[in-house]
């Protein structure tokens, strides 16, 4: 009997191990026959009792490349690959966003950049020899049915760019800025002023003309508790002047402006910041309301390359040589006039008397007088700060890849979406407006455009400015040196950044969205705006 039993227990564990043996043996040709691109998947237990792997890296399912050939971007895919459960959701609910303006159709396609941070020199046009984007898909927006889509993959796309800029919180106390203006457009240009200066610890200054002239009085409290919710370091006053102080050319008994003029207010704004400023203030802007810096990392670069303990004058002229003419050699407002604490000390005794014996009209002519007359300081010219006295069409000057410090005018005397376009800043610093070649014919410009010229890129001269805005020739070419013609639209394909979204913490993505748009108008009907989505892995 005990021979018996061993026996066949003995025999129940060669079935056992044979058994085994073919589970296995069936499961390993499984996994080997699986379709491609397919990965088979284990849980964490799997291999719980195997040593840790020393390769940190996640390996992630590439896109695969949709199989047609395109010469330039707006041609339609000739497959249709799958894919759309990744872009059903937060890509659709951004397209479909109302203040885009898209067509219900659109011409749709998208890359998705993986940045490589390191030292770049951004001022060089990398040229990469492959198409920026590959196929594209029709897709009807007013669709209730997303995952009938199929959009064309995000083909991964490895981008050289400098380092993003280290952590901005708290790091530039150091400077103060003023701003005077109307309470309205102070509201108004809240949302740029965040962009630059939220969380940074730097001091704004504002001071509000019709402060006292608003029916009902104007709500400061209201306007510095909006400031300092998108996390400025804020003071909002009116105006230390009621009515304008008498000028030379004033003639006797007539009666003066009430409120006084904001020229005037805004010769008289060091004033304002000096009894502000505490013993870590070191430089004061004087800004226009629609002065606005892309980041304020690069300005403060510029600046500590200067002796703050010293009297300094930093600016920039206008653009246009008859301005310089007609208003002098000084640092024009718009750009951003900045002076180091030791000459707005040694100008504030005076600014008042300056102010009563001149005749100039302007705050920034106003100053340059003072400071002639009462200061042996005189003008730096800063590379990159900008008073934009150009109008109309300005895609040349934005194309031509300058490293911006500043802008102006950007909302009167021509129309870019300046907040939209500097947001790349947080990704990767001073990318903005970065440029890149792409496939022989294509200029991408970081920030504000994706180009399709017709006859390629190699007859274009990439080291000279497009004459694309008014009045462009020789006026202009002591700043931006000589010009090239200007493209008409048969010539270059221009996609313009309209809108981006993200980053809104670690590990969210960005995403930029160029728009060619299609005629609008009577005769336009089924026309399709041209849309290339462009997402930073970040």
């Amino acid at each position: 009997m005990m021979l018996a039993h061993q026996f066949s227990a003995r025999g129940y564990l060669v079935f056992l191990a044979a058994l085994l043996l073919t589970i296995f043996l069936l499961t390993a040709h499984r996994l080997h026959t699986l379709p491609p691109g397919i990965i088979p998947y284990f849980d964490d237990a799997t291999f719980a009792t195997t040593e840790p792997s020393t390769d940190k890296q996640q390996i992630r399912p590439q896109p695969t490349t949709a199989e047609t050939t395109v010469t330039g971007l707006g041609e339609a895919s000739n497959s249709q690959p799958e894919g759309s459960a990744d872009f059903c959701g937060k890509d659709w609910d951004f397209l479909r966003r109302k203040d885009l303006g898209l067509t219900d159709n659109i011409i749709y396609t998208r890359r998705c950049i993986r940045p490589a941070f390191g030292d770049v020199d951004r001022n060089v046009v990398a040229n990469i020899s492959s198409p920026l984007v590959g196929g594209t898909t029709t897709i009807n927006l007013k669709s209730s049915d997303c995952s009938a889509l199929t959009p064309p993959p995000c083909e991964p796309l490895t981008l050289q760019v400098p380092s993003p800029y280290p952590d901005h919180r708290g790091r530039y106390c150091h400077l103060m800025f003023g701003v005077a203006s109307t309470i309205e457009r102070l509201w108004a240009s809240l949302p740029e002023f965040a962009h630059w200066l939220s969380g940074t610890g730097a001091h704004l200054v504002l001071v509000v003309q019709d402060a006292n002239e608003v029916p009902g009085g104007a709500d400061l409290a209201a306007l510095t508790a909006a400031f300092q919710g998108r996390g400025i370091s804020v003071t909002v006053k009116p105006p230390s002047i009621k009515t304008a102080i008498r000028r030379a050319d004033t003639p006797d008994g007539a009666s003066l402006p009430s409120p006084a003029p904001v020229e005037q207010i805004h010769f008289l704004l060091i004033n304002d910041m000096l009894e502000i400023a505490t013993h870590e203030t070191q430089w004061l802007g004087v800004l226009d309301d629609d002065t606005f810096f892309p980041a304020l990392h690069p300005l403060n670069q510029m600046l500590a390359t200067y002796d703050h303990r010293l009297p300094h004058w930093l600016g920039a002229l206008s653009d246009s040589w008859e301005a310089v003419k007609n208003w002098g050699y000084m640092a024009f407002g718009g750009a951003g006039t900045l002076l180091s604490m030791p000459l707005a000390r040694e100008l504030s005794p005076h600014l008042e008397s300056c102010l009563r014996e001149t005749s100039i009209r302007t705050g920034d002519g106003m100053l340059k007088e003072c400071m002639y007359l009462r200061s042996a300081t005189r003008l730096t010219l800063v590379d990159g700060l900008h008073q934009h006295d150009i109008r109309g069409d300005v895609s040349g000057f934005f194309e031509s890849g300058r490293k911006v410090l500043s802008l102006h005018h950007w909302k009167s005397w021509y129309r870019a979406p300046v907040l939209a376009m500097a947001t790349v800043t947080s990704v990767c610093g001073d990318c903005f407006l970065q440029r890149w070649r792409f496939g022989g014919n294509t200029l991408f410009v970081n920030g504000y455009s994706i180009s399709v010229y017709r006859d390629g890129l190699d007859g274009i001269d990439l080291g000279r400015m497009e004459g694309t805005f008014d009045s462009a020739g020789p006026d202009y070419a002591f700043m931006y040196g000589a010009l090239r013609p200007r493209l008409g639209n048969e010539e270059k394909k221009s996609y313009r950044l309209v809108a981006t979204d993200g980053p809104e913490g670690k590990g969210d993505d960005f995403r930029q969205v160029y728009v060619h748009r299609a005629p609008r108008g009577e005769n336009a009907a089924g026309a399709m705006d041209e849309v290339v989505e462009l997402i930073w892995e970040v």
